[in-house]
């Protein structure tokens, strides 16, 4: 029997096709196909077939439908030369499995293998014609004609990946060897089934062109780019323009271009929010004195025993060779905007021109059938998980890893919910390297790029403290060479049954491991004196590795004092452990509970206080100015007050001014705190905890967009609150990432539940651009509103409608056309009944940003004018000059240069009399852009010089590194070859100073120009 999953799903008996049934029991066999030799549940495959409410008698279906399937695979051939595929149930699971024999998806992989193996050894034209063999083997896209609903589910989307990486993989190697045409037959078809995938569109044209096939080349990059725009409203990413620049260049050297030649000069990408726009005077800070987020935690200090576990993590970790992808596989690239970032007004942002940012291999999903080694490390709370793995981390990263990143997933932190898998995706994303405002919008598109990134790394992964299994599938890598350490209070059985992880359940320390860990803290010949003290303090403890460090730190911090006596105090104070070792996790944390009362009894009272105070926060790691307003004491004193806790080992310091208090810590003090500290004290800490974030977020936005004049006046912080000092930009932007961000949604929620209106009104003014920034539109949605809840209750007829507004634009950028056009239309409404015209003019202007990603450029030109009208008519001049900006860019996207000259020249005048210098340079760089298109290079550059000029004065050196690029490809289009490549150089200096993202393409960009 021969079964095919690569295209339709059918089934041959000899040369007979077999009758697979209806589409429900089709759906089923696709599954199980696409899992061969993995076993997959009954929920799984009842959650895959009914999209969603599935009916009661869902189970007996699928019983039906696989008995039926069974019967089919007996009746295939079973001779020694066929071996046939066998449908086996394992512990309420259902296993298909086949062989190469049997099966196209395993033929297809064995063959795929066998080409790495090939290019490992040098042999590049087998591995090519093993690659094209096993592609050719495909006959549309994967298990066409089943259900939609199933045939988007990420095990097939993986699959598709599978075919869709081969691809890239035999294009790469053949462009490689000089024989693009030996798989131009796999990639022309890849490309249809792909049109929005960049990468591949980008070898399309590289193949085609090597191929001599200039026309048909020059042919599919304009089909693409008028896909592209037609589709998403976006215009190609650097792959795809590096093609096509490759196909300029070719006539560029062999002779000067004619007057009007078009080379692209590139749309400046967005900066990103660690890049800020610095004001005039200011110096932005280069490195910032923080760990980079996402960065394994520091080596944990006296670190006693657990040996064999270690030995078994390190087994488990990357390994030392490279994982099996040929040296030729094209890396995935996050494909930027074309557009620049535009200025800003006073209500409404410009930002790059496509709707999400984007993965150019959206699709490109390593699946199995090598998964990458999962390990659940589970166990009680304070039994030493997180710190066994970052311990096993480090002596990884000492020995092969590429990288190592770590997300706490909260999942039992009293603070809020866990977090969600797509936030924590995001922040997997930004440690792997990608930009902020590159991330993808959506579970399944940030599972996609996340996957991508990991393709031919090794990475270790650290997940800790996981919810369940359901919170951390998402985010485990799936290609080889990479390790997923997971910690838990869950035994997390699911992983273990689903995704085969090995569960590594940790218990309490050995007696001499439990004195070791004692006597570091007391020093050697302190607890020499003392022994039976020390074993007393062991046993107490009853190998809980938290309870020991808290004793022994206690003990530390009164050396005058004998241990014995010290022991004696804390035996009055035991409750909840017998000596013998917690049974469960109720006992361990009864045995830090009887600890924690007799540490916390050692502390001075303003100590106490801070300790019980910190319960009140709003996340679990917190700033020492945010500290200080909670506890109404100078930021000198919380600073010394919270370093008493860290040597009392009540409270962790991951990295300068950032203090953490462990989730078991954090129960316990909360409990002292309800049981000690006034109703009413609570509720003024809190209250200065949120007049410390509202005040520092507002001077944020002020440093950040000073030209914004939304904001009102906010009541004076409480007495004692001490809002966070910021002296520039970089120090505005690094808060708000470290400090604010982290703890919004908690933040703006207790702000509301206090009924704090003017505090939820001004974060969602001041993070409203921030957070669109960074991509973080759900984070947008969930605070516009909350905000929009309040001003109702308010009746603030103003807030209602900014809040309409900036969902209307959120909800547009994550596609939902309908629901932005319903709060974009509220907005219009509402600021016209407040006869606000400035609010009018910004939501003409969002309207207009969504119909140019539309390529709906007349309407677009239709909404700009009414704004343009609108800002004239309150005389606000930057509204004005901004507007007239977007309409000379509109015309550039519709490609009439000529026509975007003039409303470009009367900004940058408007500008130039405000004052407004970013404004003023972004209108030239707009100018120098028409000019170059229009063929008209030396006027071209004198605009971009003049934007450069003012870039420097501003001190933006992303922006003048991207001015500079420009400068290189007009220089280029005018024959100056050497200038270009000066102008690139300069401006490759600055990235990699900034340690950009965008610098591996110009890097590119000047190998390539030799």
């Amino acid at each position: 029997m021969w079964l095919t999953v690569l295209g339709p799903v059918r089934a041959w008996q000899d040369d007979v096709e077999l009758d697979l049934g209806p589409a429900k029991r089709q759906a089923l066999l696709a599954l199980l196909l696409v899992r061969t030799g993995q076993p997959t549940s009954l929920g799984t495959i009842i959650d895959v077939l009914w999209e969603q409410d599935p009916p009661h008698s869902a189970a007996n279906v699928v019983y039906r439908h696989a008995a039926a399937i069974r019967r089919l695979l007996e009746s295939g051939d079973r001779s020694a030369d066929r071996q046939a595929a066998r449908l086996t149930r394992v512990s309420g699971s259902y296993r298909l499995d086949a062989s190469a024999a049997s099966l196209d998806l395993l033929r297809f992989r064995e063959l795929t293998r066998q080409a790495r193996e090939s290019a490992a050894k040098g042999a590049m034209r087998e591995s090519v014609r093993l690659l094209a063999r096993a592609l050719r083997l495909s006959k549309g896209p994967i298990a066409s004609g089943i259900l939609p609903h199933v045939a988007q589910h990420p095990y097939f989307v993986a699959v598709d990946g599978e075919h869709l990486a081969a691809v890239k993989e035999a294009a790469g190697i053949a462009a490689r060897l000089g024989e693009p045409g030996a798989v131009l037959d796999v990639l022309q078809p890849a490309a249809v089934q792909h049109p929005l995938d960049e990468m591949l569109q980008a070898q399309l044209v590289q193949a085609l062109a090597a191929s001599g096939r200039q026309a048909e080349a020059l042919r599919a990059y304009h089909a693409v780019r008028a896909h592209l725009d037609q589709q998403l409203g976006i215009a190609p990413g650097p792959e795809l323009r590096s093609a096509y620049e490759d196909l300029l260049l070719r006539g560029a050297q062999a002779a000067r271009p004619l007057a009007g030649a078009v080379v692209p000069a590139p749309r400046r990408p967005n900066p990103g929010p660690t890049i800020p726009r610095s004001q005039p005077g200011q110096r932005t800070s280069r490195v910032r004195d923080t760990v980079p987020p996402g960065r394994l935690p520091a080596m944990p200090e006296n670190f006693v025993g657990r040996e064999t576990e270690l030995t078994l993590l390190g087994a488990l970790s990357p390994a030392d060779e490279d994982p099996p992808l040929p040296a030729g596989t094209p890396e995935p690239v996050l494909s930027g905007p074309e557009g620049r970032e535009p200025v800003t007004d006073s209500c409404v942002h410009r930002v790059p021109t496509q709707p999400v940012a984007r993965v150019t291999t959206p699709t490109a999903v390593p699946p199995p059938p090598v998964s990458a080694p999962v390990v659940a490390v589970v166990g009680p709370a304070g039994i030493g998980k997180t710190a066994l793995v970052v311990r096993a981390g480090h002596r990884s990263a000492a020995r092969s890893t590429d990288r190592q990143v770590f997300v706490d997933l909260q999942g039992h932190s009293l603070h809020g919910a866990a977090l969600d898998p797509e936030e924590a995706l995001r922040r997997l994303l930004v440690a792997l390297g990608t930009p902020e405002h590159r991330v993808p919008a959506g579970l399944r598109a940030r599972t996609a790029l996340y996957r991508a990134q990991l393709v031919g790394r090794r990475v270790l992964v650290v997940l800790d403290d996981a919810r369940d299994a359901r919170q951390v599938r998402p985010l485990l890598p799936r290609s080889p060479g990479s390790v997923a350490l997971v910690t838990s209070r869950d035994p997390l059985d699911e992983l273990v049954a689903a995704e085969g992880a090995r569960r590594l359940a940790l218990g309490p320390l050995e007696p001499a491991q439990s004195r070791a860990t004692v006597v570091l803290r007391l020093g050697a010949e302190r607890a020499g004196a003392e022994p039976e003290a020390v074993a007393e303090f062991a046993a107490s403890c009853a190998g809980v590795p938290l309870a020991l460090t808290l004793v022994g730190s206690a003990a530390a911090l009164r050396p005058e004092t004998r241990l014995a006596v010290l022991a004696a105090e804390l035996r009055e104070h035991r409750a909840g452990a017998d000596g013998s070792g917690p049974a469960c996790a109720e006992a361990t944390a009864d045995t830090v509970r009887g600890v924690l009362a007799w540490s916390y009894g050692q502390l001075a009272a303003d100590t106490a206080r801070m300790f019980r105070l910190l319960a009140l926060h709003t996340g679990p790691d917190v700033g020492v100015t945010a500290a200080a307003s909670l506890a109404g004491v100078p930021p000198e004193v919380a600073r010394a007050l919270l370093d008493d806790l860290v040597r009392a080992r009540l409270l962790d310091a991951p990295e300068r001014d950032s203090y953490h208090l462990h989730a078991l810590l954090h129960e316990l003090a909360l409990r002292l705190s309800l049981a000690h500290d006034p109703e009413d004290l609570r509720r003024l800490a809190v209250r200065r905890m949120l007049d410390h974030y509202v005040h520092t977020a507002r001077e944020a936005a002020l440093l950040l967009t000073p030209h914004r004049n939304v904001f009102e006046t906010l009541p004076a912080p409480q007495p004692r609150t001490s809002p966070e000092p910021l002296g520039s930009c970089a120090e505005a932007a690094a808060w708000l990432d470290r400090r604010l961000l982290p703890v919004l949604t908690a933040v703006v929620a207790e702000a509301a539940k206090l009924g704090l209106h003017a505090h939820v009104h001004q974060l969602a003014l001041a993070l409203e651009l921030p957070l669109d920034r960074r991509a973080r539109w759900a984070e947008q949605i969930a605070l516009q509103r909350t905000c929009l809840r309040t001003a109702e209750l308010q009746g603030d007829l103003t807030a209602r409608a900014r809040a309409h507004r900036a969902l209307g634009f959120a909800h547009g950028r994550l596609g939902r056309h309908t629901d932005a056009h319903t709060h974009l239309c509220r907005a219009l409404t509402l600021f016209a009944e407040a006869e606000d015209h400035q609010g009018q003019a910004a939501v003409h202007r969002c309207i207009a940003f969504r119909a140019n990603a539309a390529a709906r450029h007349g309407q677009a030109l239709d909404h700009y004018h009414r704004s343009l009208e609108l800002y004239r008519r309150a005389a606000d001049t930057i509204g004005e000059a901004d507007v007239r900006n977007d309409i000379g860019w509109t015309y550039l996207l519709q490609g009439d240069y000529a026509a975007a000259l003039d409303p470009c020249e009367r900004a940058a005048e408007l500008f130039r009399a405000a004052g407004h210098l970013p404004g003023e340079a972004t209108a030239h760089d707009s100018l120098g852009y028409a000019h170059h298109h229009l063929g008209t290079h030396d006027r071209a550059l004198v605009h971009y010089d003049r934007a450069l000029a003012l870039h420097r004065e501003l001190d933006d050196r992303y922006l003048e590194a991207t001015t500079l690029i420009h400068i290189g490809h007009t220089r280029l289009a005018r024959g100056e070859r050497a200038g270009a490549t000066r102008a690139w150089q300069e401006a490759l200096a600055l990235l990699d100073a900034l340690r950009h993202p965008d610098a591996r393409d110009l890097r590119r960009k000047l190998n390539r120009a030799g």
